[in-house]
């Protein structure tokens, strides 16, 4: 805490001969969160057990600006309300998947939690930015993933550089500050404190001894007219050093009201995969390959979408998703497709902006399907999830220049078919319903 208050004050330090040429603003946002799932709701598992958890936040921006030098913050602080996420479900021992995620799953007990997400010192000019501390990255796979209370950031150095049409992004990371934890952890340690899954011999998968020093990440954007066509083409790399390398290749081809999105993603292991022992390696496998195409066409305000993606049987398309949202075309909120092999989704929906009252609506409703290999084919299915089903209805309203903002999620998960699935397989995956309801309040800067 001592040197994350001494960053704070740096500014001060920096620039006190000349305070007439700094400029600090002063935020604050309020965040009111309440989940819960409903478990067993059709299916032969009724006595499963329903999660809730209601918690509430406060967020401290601090923008401070003297010349071409910034120092960019944000400090979150969370308080647990109530909940029952940590609950064993006494028929499968298991606890809540979704609900636990508004708290530090890797310190239950604690109610509190201070997180100094964002402490960045930046030099800025037109074309380049370039920053140290504790920051926000956008990238494919790591990114904030702010569906929880407290976001996804990471520690070290990041550079953006802006030429034209072109531009680069590059990053050295040595920590995260992963959501749903309390403080940040070497990479290492991240990797291993989420839901260890099972490796490629059906075990459960021990992380706790992959040697990684930190995360390497590039990144390059192409925006261009092809006659009465627009192209945004973007290549994203995540290298976890030693571990496993990630590349994305993402191209939006745009014409009138049609908008047309290609995928592809390779996974490639890194050395020995984070260990020399096989079985305490975090990459087990060799490389993994993900193609995903999507067609949007705006009616009016409304964009009707379809998208399909498959992961083919060279390996499990892995990530840790709790270091960012996974940006894939069959994406649904409270939806995992890492993890998985010869893995097919298709997902069709419709969404939407208007105003009403002076009050800015957005919303929409998706439906996607899920086949996935069965829950027990640990090698292509690290986290037994059965093939599924899920329809997701959101309407989020904001008013008074955005100081108010409130979003509703609806996610209701069902089996696909006629599989036979245990209550272990079924608890916080299908047969489920999971709402949300999250209201936040900025107050005007100081």
């Amino acid at each position: 805490m001592k040197k994350i208050l001494a960053l704070l004050v740096l500014p001060t330090v920096l620039w006190s001969q000349h305070a007439d040429s700094l400029k600090v603003d002063l935020g604050i946002r309020t965040t009111s969160f309440f989940m819960t799932t409903q478990n067993g709701l059709f299916g032969p598992y009724s006595g499963l057990k329903d999660y809730y958890a209601a918690a509430q936040g406060v967020e401290l921006l601090i923008h401070a600006r003297k010349k071409r030098w910034f120092l960019e913050a944000d400090l979150f602080f969370t308080t647990r309300i109530i909940t029952n996420a940590f609950e064993q479900d006494t028929l499968t021992g298991k606890t809540s998947r979704y609900e636990s995620g508004l708290f530090s799953v890797t310190n239950k007990e604690q109610r509190n939690i201070v997180m100094p997400s964002v402490v960045e010192l930046v030099h800025q000019k037109s074309n380049y930015r370039f920053g140290i501390g504790n920051f926000v990255l956008d990238g494919f796979f790591l990114n904030m993933e702010h569906g929880r209370m407290i976001p996804s950031t990471f520690t070290g150095m990041n550079y953006l550089m802006r030429r034209g049409a072109h531009t680069f992004k590059v990053a050295a990371i040595s920590h995260v500050g992963a959501r749903s934890t309390s403080s940040f952890k070497s990479v290492a340690a991240s990797l291993s404190q989420y839901n260890p899954g099972l490796d490629t011999s059906g075990s459960r998968h021990d992380k706790s001894e992959v040697q990684t020093p930190g995360i390497l990440y590039g990144n390059y954007q192409y925006s261009h007219a092809i006659g009465s066509w627009y192209s945004a083409f973007n290549i994203d790399y995540s290298g976890v050093v030693g571990v496993f390398h990630t590349v994305v290749f993402d191209e939006k081809l745009a014409h009138n009201q049609h908008l047309f999105e290609l995928q592809f993603i390779r996974q490639e292991k890194w050395g020995n995969g984070g260990n020399n022992d096989p079985d305490l390696a975090y990459f087990q496998q060799e490389r993994s390959q993900y193609f995903g195409v999507k067609y949007s066409n705006k009616v009016g305000d409304v964009d009707y979408f379809a998208a399909a993606s498959y992961i083919d049987g060279k390996g499990k398309l892995l990530f840790p998703r709790e270091w960012g949202r996974e940006s894939i075309v069959t994406f649904q909120g409270r939806e995992r497709q890492e993890g998985m092999g010869k893995s097919l989704a298709v997902v069709f929906g419709a969404k939407g902006k208007w105003i009403q009252n002076k009050v800015h609506h957005s919303g929409g409703v998706s439906t996607g399907i899920y086949v996935r290999p069965a829950p027990e084919d640990y090698i292509y299915n690290k986290y037994a999830m059965p093939s599924n089903q899920q329809t997701n209805i959101w309407w989020r309203q904001s008013w008074k220049g955005n100081t108010h903002s409130l979003l509703t999620l609806l996610v209701y998960k069902v089996p696909l078919g006629s599989q036979t699935i245990s209550a272990g397989e079924t608890i916080n995956k299908v047969d489920m319903v999971n709402f949300n309801l999250i209201y936040r309040y900025t107050l005007p800067k100081i």
